[in-house]
């Protein structure tokens, strides 16, 4: 289980160990040559991606892996049980990645039974990897607790609610890896460095004409995108993809902590988010660029200035 906050990167994470384990599995599969399955879109994806619909049932789980595949869906919930299970043993899959799992409601029936439907998956010979926001505060992992000896989060089975799979009362506990994303720390010295490190990265990729090493990095620049975005990567991204552009157009072609103040940070479509499930993280408000103290001007000297003609008695 990947979980974290909003916009902190939990499927770019994700999706880029999956992609670097594919390049591994897909070269030693090459020396192998499995041989060809009928009636498949593709003969071998080692890793498959889906998302848990906003409203989430067994049959729009398997609608949402048989898509990924392109597969035919069955008319009856047995049968796209089933064809789910064809596909990720024919295109022999080795790691399933199901995101946005805490759309998923315990108090709901159906989502019980959709949380029935990824254990039974858990019978196959893939790995699952659940990524959502705040899986320890969703209900999902209730009753789980750590074990002593591998820190591992043990699952218990779902005991309440009907399902069409009559075993899940009797399934063994399950065994969860949790890993947990937080934002950029800007209170230690280790947080500080990650942070800085993350913005020379960013920097040594922007293309501005008039940009300088140091530009994001040095000065009141640092903290002042940490404030603005709490070290939330997704918001931090925005602000700088907007500065950027804001940039070009008006012929800047640099990165100022003022010029960053004229612009909001938005988060673009939402429409397939979940704010309920936390997927939509706060924006800071208020957030005022660093102001440059002013330099006390110098008093000029008086000393040879004309006072005019002195008064006659002062003569």
């Amino acid at each position: 289980m990947i979980s974290g906050g909003g916009y902190l990167g939990k499927t770019e994470t994700a999706c880029a160990a999956a992609a670097a384990f594919e390049d591994v599995w897909r070269d030693l599969h090459r020396q192998l040559l499995p041989p060809p399955v009928e009636g498949t879109r593709d003969l071998f994806v080692p890793v498959a991606y889906c998302r848990t619909p906003v409203r989430a049932t067994p049959k729009g789980l398997c609608t949402a892996v048989l898509d990924y595949f392109g597969a035919p869906h069955p008319k009856t919930l047995n049968g796209m049980i089933r064809a789910v299970r064809d596909s990720l043993r024919d295109h022999r899959t080795t790691a399933l990645l199901l995101d946005d799992i805490t759309r998923l409601r315990l108090h709901r029936e159906d989502d019980q039974d959709t949380l029935d439907l990824i254990r039974e998956l858990m019978d196959l010979n893939v790995t699952l990897v659940l990524v959502g926001v705040d899986i320890p505060s969703s209900g999902l992992i209730r009753g789980g607790y750590p074990d002593p000896r591998t820190g591992q989060l043990i699952i218990p089975p779902v005991r309440s609610g009907k399902s069409f799979n009559p075993t899940a009362a009797t399934q063994t506990e399950r065994r969860f890896d949790l890993v947990d994303l937080d934002p950029f720390d800007y209170d230690t010295t280790e947080g500080m460095t990650a942070f800085l490190d993350h913005l020379a990265g960013i920097e040594d990729r922007l293309r501005l004409f008039r940009s300088w090493a140091g530009m994001l990095t040095d000065g009141e620049m640092p903290e002042y995108l940490y404030d603005r975005t709490r070290g939330i990567v997704g918001l931090l991204k925005r602000l700088i993809e907007d500065g950027c552009a804001d940039a070009i157009e008006s012929g800047a072609e640099q990165l100022t902590p003022e010029q960053l103040a004229t612009i909001p940070i938005r988060l673009g479509n939402l429409a397939d988010r979940d704010p309920d499930a936390g997927e939509v993280p706060e924006i800071p408000k208020d957030v005022s660029p660093p102001q440059t103290p002013k330099k006390p001007s110098r008093g000029r000297n008086k000393a040879f200035d004309d006072q005019g003609t002195p008064p006659a008695a002062d003569a």
